[in-house]
Order: C-alpha cells, then sequence, then structure tokens
C-alpha cells in the first residue's frame, strides 16, 4: 500500500475521532446544534439572537485548530496508537 494511501486513511481516522469526541463527549447535553462544514470544521447553530457558551466556543475553536493541524501531519507525525488502528482496520 502507498504511503500516500496511508497518509490519507489515518488523517481520515483521526479526523473521524476527533468528530465523535467532540459530539459525543465534548459536547453532550448541550441545547445547540454543531454542523461540520465541507472542509471538516465545526459551526454552532444557534437561535437567533443568543450568544454560545465559552464552554461551546472553545471546543470548537479547538476542535477546528486540530482538523488543521490533522491536515498538515505526515505518517510518523500520528501515534503508536493511531498506527496500530490503520494496521488492525486496512492491514489485517
Amino acid at each position: 500500500m502507498s504511503d500516500s494511501l496511508k497518509l490519507r486513511r489515518l488523517k481520515e481516522m483521526r479526523l473521524a475521532n476527533l468528530e465523535k469526541e467532540l459530539l459525543d463527549d465534548t459536547l453532550k447535553g448541550y441545547d445547540h446544534y454543531v454542523f461540520i462544514n465541507e472542509r471538516g470544521k465545526a459551526q454552532v447553530v444557534t437561535e437567533q439572537g443568543r450568544w454560545v457558551a465559552e464552554h461551546i466556543r472553545t471546543a470548537i475553536l479547538k476542535f477546528n485548530y486540530q482538523v488543521d493541524e490533522t491536515k498538515k501531519k505526515f505518517v510518523k507525525d500520528f501515534s503508536e496508537k493511531e498506527i496500530q488502528a490503520y494496521i488492525n482496520k486496512y492491514e489485517s
């Protein structure tokens, strides 16, 4: 398997994990909708005129930063755990 395909799949796996963590853990129980746009970045959708809680804004900023950082990574930048998850999913 080519390194470019491996890198693409590692990035996809990390982005899916980041999205799951944001939606299922970080923002669980909040009364807001989170929309993931075509660039993979999160946006908060609220009723007009309502302020978004500081925790939610911080979580969205952190998520979007991690998305940008993931897109810049090389295979060597992924953790051993992520590499092992890739091997288990695609090479076994």
